[in-house]
């Protein structure tokens, strides 16, 4: 990292998280994509270091840091594994609905426990009829005297199969619009009436463990298990996405780098026609290009945490980042694969691995085509209000 862009502080953690990764995580990291095992261990000791809930308040068992440092923490996992990012960023995703939305009960209840890894919790909002218009969900939840009663399916929930706590977003009120009848709720494992079904066998991301389908069959939960106000469900929605992007285009952006690292390497050892592939154009310049493309994606990343830490709108600016990211990452992974040739698709090297990882980025927490709405939205939004000022 480089000292224009962060602090002496900011390096030496990404520094330290980066050592802890490189000693610890790949037999992990081998066992969740060979053999589709959750990282139970490796996550708590990720926990006892502080290195899952960065930014929350040390009080309740965080990091008591910035948006910032948990997007490095997020780059640096995910230099080794962008499953393993995943698998640490759905906590915090979790956790901050309960840090910033929920009661005092509800945080010294869960935050400690999800910090530590010895809660572990799955998001519950997409459906089987859609994802990325959350407003027109049909779960729904009713009051009835002192409990909640919810009643939907949900699907890709990642670490919905070894959850002990969802984060599930409901209808509680269909005589309004959708936006203005959501909530979210706290359910525990072992409530009655939750039916898991089979996982789902994804190219890539293998280990997170994900729900094909979650059923919440009236499902009765404590009226206390409900997180905020009641119906503001999705303005709470909407504010964890725009963290959870940037920690997407932070994940992504540490598979990338380590695609850049293993190509680069690979093209100064590789040789043909008596000299080093690099010294090729049509290979040094593809390594160039993945250079330059990942460099843009950092800084936008890196503005879009900085404006979060400083109180300001992040909608476009984090939408602009995972997208971006997602893009120019997956074009990164390809090219260097590319670069490797037939070595680089087998499983001796760990590129076919980033490749099928990264492309999940493309679809996770909203689409790139989606990523382009909410900018284009954000954008003639502002450009509105620059001609009414004038």
């Amino acid at each position: 990292m480089e000292s224009i862009f962060f602090s002496e502080k900011e390096q030496a953690y990404a520094s330290e998280v980066r050592e802890f990764m490189r000693l610890e995580a790949r037999p992990h990291v081998l066992a969740m994509d060979r053999e589709n095992k959750y990282p139970f261990e490796l996550l708590r000791k990720m926990g006892q270091r502080g290195y899952i809930g960065v930014r929350f308040p040390s009080g309740y068992g965080g990091g008591g840091l910035n948006m910032m440092h948990e997007a490095i923490a997020n780059e640096e996992t995910a230099a080794q594994s962008y499953a393993l990012a995943c698998a640490r960023s759905v906590p915090h995703h979790c956790a901050f609905i309960i840090a910033n939305y929920g009661s005092e009960e509800q945080k010294k209840k869960w935050l400690p426990g999800i910090f530590k890894a010895d809660i572990i919790t799955a998001e519950c909002i997409t459906e089987p009829t859609g994802g990325s218009d959350a407003a027109r969900m049909k779960s729904v939840a009713d009051r009835k005297r002192d409990c909640w009663v919810i009643k939907g399916e949900k699907r890709f929930q990642a670490s919905g199969a070894v959850a002990d706590l969802f984060i599930v977003f409901a209808m509680t009120n269909r005589d309004v619009h959708p936006t203005k009848g959501m909530s979210v709720f706290a359910v525990e494992k072992g409530t009655p009436n939750i039916v898991a079904m089979e996982e789902f066998d994804t190219l890539g991301w293998r280990g997170l463990r994900i729900v094909s389908e979650l059923i919440f069959d009236n499902t009765a939960i404590p009226a206390e298990n409900l997180i905020g106000e009641e119906n503001q469900g999705f303005p709470i929605l909407m504010d964890m996405l725009n963290s959870e992007r940037i920690l997407v285009a932070s994940g992504l952006l540490g598979t990338a780098r380590t695609c850049l690292e293993m190509a680069t390497a690979y093209t100064m050892e590789r040789e043909a026609f008596h000299r080093p592939i690099y010294k090729f154009e049509g290979v040094s310049f593809k390594v160039a290009e993945m250079a330059t493309r990942l460099e843009a994606a950092g800084l936008m990343r890196t503005k879009a945490a900085r404006m979060l830490d400083m109180g300001l709108d992040v909608t476009k600016i984090a939408a602009m980042a995972k997208g971006f990211a997602a893009e120019n990452s997956y074009w990164i992974a390809n090219e260097a694969l590319q670069v490797m040739g037939g070595i680089g698709y087998t499983t001796k090297h760990d590129m076919e691995r980033h490749f099928r990882d990264i492309r999940g980025g493309m679809v996770a927490v909203g689409t790139n085509e989606i990523m382009r709405l909410v900018v284009q939205r954000e954008h003639y939004k502002e450009f509105a209000q620059t001609i009414q000022s004038k």
